[in-house]
């Protein structure tokens, strides 16, 4: 739209000034208009939406301009008129000079701008899905050959717009191209270094352009024929309204389906060779109209109505044919453009389908930079191609597209054949082909630019090196989503089984309980009473159990220094009062002090100081002892009884919940003691371990984070 914003058409500006040159309006003659659309309430209704505001460039034909009586009119007017429609919101159009309107934007007071999407731009604007191709042309002087293509301009000395919708635009598509020596300021300044000698060709948007060469300014300079489709033109809102911008995106989805957006593209932005084409089909039918008009009017003198209606039918016929032609044109066009431009591109190209990865197409610059041929390529899934590029490189790739949606210059590195390997820039986005969604990879060689420019090889590591950090990182989460799936697992399964022992056993004692009553044996109704509140309470201690269980993974980790020796002290002395039938003494020795959640801390001093009293209680002269010692994990507390001890064969699952070594009622408990410890030890990044032996007796130890050197407190 200017040198720096807004950018063209992908096809040719037709004149809403029947051919003329539209006049010029004086910038501070360019009123702020108010268009409304169909959408809003009908007069004499107020509307309770409020309008979104739209600001364009008053002097941007054929998208949007002003035109002689200062109204709006073009491509996107239209557009934004059906989209309205479409979304039941009216819009409030406002057309000044682009830098205005870029500066209103910014500032939030108007919602709703077209432009074309650059990465500086993105970080304060949020685009939507382009929805129509600018056009630029090659101006060189007259009788020089055109460039066929971008592929054409490579050895020309160029002139662009300096810009950033220039600077991108040379950045990707044109990437293989040798940095513009010279920029101008504005078209008529570009043509000039044209018509002067000291460029051989100005790469400029027809908007702009064309009008300067109508105007005579600049003679002998002449436009390509050839449109050069380098630049999308999208919406975008401010970041973070998706509010605004999903709507509007549904509404251009809809009239691209039915064919409405189609509609307008080709009313408003026909390609120079299909306009021209059809002034001559148009010229051919006058002519032949005015002949068939003759006829008919001699025809008419001695047919009379049957004349006139042979005229309607030749009439009908031409128009039809007309536009049969103009779209079969039109059609053949396009598709030998999108051909030439993808087969034909210097860079890389690849479509590669979603979700099987398997290749669809490349371009020849694709097999050449793989050095592989066809058949090796295409129809073959990205998971054939490790030799060139890891698996492992394709998943971190893949995970970067669904979180992103795009992606935008990654580095990647390509292993050939040869041993050799390139550096490349990869971009990706997602496109809906029939009921297939395809991802389209564009790979930028840019080995032998890194070799000269030590800056970007820097720069180029450090992407590299992030890349590689994240891809260790997605590995890490997929183990640890595998280790908790497979904890999870064992989780349940222990879990049900044990909640179903005590299910089944109400369910038999409710049985006999009811055929007693039915018998009159009260006595033995009782007894089976009993039974069944047995079971029930020891439901109840599962169930409560896996509620401690629970609430450990979301309790938030307190850490702070706590001083173990007057913990563990203190948990004992506790449970010597609740459990005193444990005859068992217990040493507590000088303990380190733990930078970790006290109230976490003294579940695992309960539970490991109640287990050694539990399994203790019936052992003469029964001793526990406390101490702690350290090695290169750090500090490890341990706690030791003589106790009757189990068969280490048998501990396989015994941090699992609800496994118990002693089965029976011997030794009350949930079984979820142990598990409780492990869960709060590797919160605090810690470990924890058991040795026992039957009849000796268990040492049960666990180390949390280091602990500050030097600080002890002394046993009472």
């Amino acid at each position: 739209m200017n040198p720096g914003g807004l950018v063209a058409s992908g096809f040719q500006v037709q004149s809403p000034c029947a051919g003329s040159v539209c006049p010029l309006i004086p910038i501070d003659r360019l009123p702020l208009l108010n268009f409304w659309p169909q959408a809003q309430a009908a007069p004499g209704t107020a509307s309770t939406v409020p309008p979104l505001r739209y600001g364009g460039d008053a002097a941007f034909p054929p998208f949007e301009s002003l035109d002689a009586q200062g109204k709006p009119r073009g491509f996107q007017v239209e557009l934004l008129t059906a989209l309205a429609r479409r979304i039941g919101r009216p819009i409030d159009i406002r057309l000044r000079p682009w830098a205005d309107t870029e500066a209103a934007f910014r500032s939030g007071e108007i919602d709703l701008v077209a432009m074309v999407p650059t990465p500086e731009r993105r970080s304060w604007a949020l685009f939507g899905r382009g929805h129509a191709t600018a056009a630029l042309a090659a101006y060189h002087l007259q009788g020089r050959p055109d460039p066929q293509g971008p592929q054409g301009l490579a050895g020309q000395r160029l002139v662009v717009l300096a810009g950033e919708a220039m600077g991108e635009t040379l950045t990707t598509t044109l990437s293989h191209l040798p940095k513009p020596e010279l920029t101008a300021t504005d078209p008529a300044a570009a043509l000039r270094l044209v018509a002067d000698g000291r460029a051989d060709v100005a790469v400029l948007p027809r908007a702009y352009a064309d009008p300067v060469l109508a105007s005579g300014k600049v003679p002998g300079v002449v436009a390509s024929s050839l449109n050069l489709q380098l630049q999308t033109y999208a919406l975008a809102v401010a970041p973070g309204r998706l509010d605004l911008l999903q709507p509007l995106q549904a509404g251009l989805d809809a009239m691209e389906a039915d064919g409405s957006l189609e509609a307008l593209r080709t009313a408003w932005l026909p390609s120079h060779s299909a306009l021209a084409d059809a002034h001559r089909l148009e010229a051919g039918v006058e002519i032949g109209r005015y002949q068939t008009l003759g006829v008919a009017g001699v025809a008419a003198l001695a047919l009379g109505g049957l004349g006139w209606a042979l005229q309607r039918r030749n009439r009908a016929a031409q128009r039809e044919r007309l536009r049969r032609m103009q779209a079969e044109e039109a059609l053949r066009r396009a598709e030998e453009l999108l051909e030439r431009s993808f087969s034909q591109h210097p860079e890389a190209m690849l479509v590669v389908e979603r979700g099987t990865a398997v290749v669809r197409d490349a371009n020849q610059a694709a097999h050449r930079l793989l050095a592989l041929p066809e058949a090796s390529l295409i129809g073959q899934p990205l998971q054939h191609l490790e030799q060139h590029l890891p698996a492992s490189a394709v998943q971190a790739l893949a995970a970067l597209l669904d979180q992103r949606g795009e992606i935008a210059g990654l580095p990647l590195r390509l292993s050939l054949a040869d041993g050799s390997s390139r550096e490349c820039l990869l971009s990706a986005d997602e496109m809906q082909i029939g009921n297939a969604v395809q991802v389209f990879c564009l790979l930028r060689d840019i080995t032998e630019t890194l070799k000269r420019d030590a800056d970007l090889r820097d720069g180029y590591d450090a992407l590299l090196e992030e890349l590689r950090s994240a891809q260790d990182e997605l590995d890490e989460a997929r183990d640890a989503r595998r280790r908790s799936e497979q904890r999870l697992e064992d989780f349940t399964q222990a879990v049900s089984h044990d909640l179903k022992s005590p299910l089944r056993a109400m369910q038999g004692f409710v049985g006999l309980l009811r055929e007693r009553l039915q018998a009159g044996h009260t006595r033995e109704a009782l007894a089976y009473s009993d039974h069944i509140e047995r079971a029930g309470r020891r439901m109840s201690a599962l169930v409560g159990a896996l509620g401690k269980l629970a609430q450990v993974a979301r309790q938030p980790l307190r850490r702070q220094a706590v001083e173990m020796t007057a913990l563990a002290q203190g948990t004992w002395a506790m449970l010597a009062i609740a459990h005193r039938q444990w005859q068992g003494q217990c040493e507590v020795s000088a303990l380190p002090v733990a930078l970790a959640d006290p109230d976490l801390v003294a579940q695992v001093w309960q539970n490991l100081l109640g287990n050694a009293g539990k399994f203790s209680a019936g052992v003469d002269q029964a001793r526990i002892r406390v101490d702690s010692q350290r090695d290169e994990r750090g500090t490890w507390y341990r706690v030791t009884d003589n106790g009757v001890g189990f068969d280490m064969s048998r501990a396989a699952g015994l941090f699992q919940p609800f496994q118990r070594m002693h089965a029976g009622p011997r030794f009350e408990g949930s079984g979820i003691g142990l598990s409780l410890v492990r869960r709060i030890v590797e919160l605090h990044g810690g470990e924890v371990r058991l040795r026992s032996a039957p009849g000796v007796g268990t040492v049960a130890e666990f180390t949390l984070d280091p602990s500050p050197e030097g600080r002890t407190v002394a046993g009472r």
